[in-house]
């Protein structure tokens, strides 16, 4: 009888885990499902009295915001007055790609240099928590502060609305971060691996990249991710710094908004195209992200 008990209890515990987590699972994919399903929608259907919610049914699609993504024009539509409005995508999107994938390549090559020194070497006027702390509070600065600093200085080097001023920043403030990160995976390495490498006759570099490196890939490939999102997703610095020629596509998505009102549509269709490069990134990466987070969690 009490063996009946507790089977039905450990059931209905099962099934309020499940409901639990149903739930979750929708409250979190509503907002990319509504995205999807306002991307094919036009001004008449997004402004409805009674928000419309299924294709075919509550409306019928509109390949509008599509049409508009790949810089054309409806039927019927004035050109020049959407154009301005859209503006260049394919420009916009080449600006964020290459500014967050360089900036993240940079960020990671420098943070590894400066992870693997504090590790492994012995700094006697400064002590290596001091030069570790000191990297780290450089993070501690809320973008919004740093902004204005940056545009006189970009403003003086001739450097404002352009895409080499971006990767700079984004390097610069992803690097504390990323070196923190790496060097936590550096320190639960072992020296012995390295001492061993340059036994048997590789030099110091030799033995970072031929056995440290390997060995510390998943955190390297948390680091970059984390630096890529960061820049890819990035705003108020591009908004400072940018005008046209750099522009990226966050900044894009945020001028979508008219004397008419936001275009819904078009930003529906231009975020879900955002959304890929990450997903993507994180994807590839899932299986190095999933080591790297685990990494160094037990302690010997």
């Amino acid at each position: 009888m009490a063996g009946t008990y507790f089977k039905v209890r450990g059931n209905w515990q099962k099934i309020g885990i499940y409901a639990v987590l149903l739930f979750w699972l929708l409250f979190t994919l509503f907002p990319i499902y509504y995205n999807v399903v306002t991307s094919f929608k036009e001004h008449e259907t997004v402004y409805a009295p009674r928000p419309k919610f299924f294709p075919f049914i509550d409306f019928k699609p509109s390949l509008l915001g599509w049409i508009h993504l790949l810089g054309r024009t409806a039927p019927g539509e004035p050109e020049y007055q959407v154009m301005k409005i859209l503006g260049n995508r394919g420009v916009y999107l080449r600006n964020s790609v290459i500014v967050a994938l360089v900036s993240s390549l940079i960020t990671v090559t420098l943070g590894v240099m400066a992870g693997y020194a504090l590790t492994r070497f012995v700094y006697h006027r400064w002590r290596n928590t001091n030069i570790a702390f000191f990297i780290l509070s450089q993070r501690m600065f809320p973008p919004v502060a740093l902004a204005m600093p940056f545009f006189i200085l970009f403003n003086t080097l001739g450097l404002l609305d352009n895409v080499l001023s971006l990767i700079i920043v984004y390097s610069v403030m992803n690097l504390p971060l990323v070196t923190w990160i790496v060097k936590e995976f550096f320190s639960d390495l072992p020296r012995e691996l390295e001492e061993a490498a340059m036994v048997d006759g590789c030099s110091r570099f030799g033995a970072l990249f031929s056995v440290v490196i390997p060995l510390a890939i998943p955190g390297i490939a948390v680091s970059f991710l984390f630096s890529f999102i960061f820049a890819w997703n990035e705003f108020l610095v591009a908004l400072t710094l940018t005008f046209e020629n750099a522009k990226t596509l966050p900044l894009q998505m945020a001028g979508l908004t008219t004397l008419r009102g936001p275009q819904y549509w078009d930003i529906a269709a231009s975020s879900l195209v955002i959304i890929i490069p990450p997903l993507l990134v994180t994807i590839f990466a899932n299986r190095y992200i999933i080591r790297g987070l685990s990494l160094g969690a037990v302690k010997e």
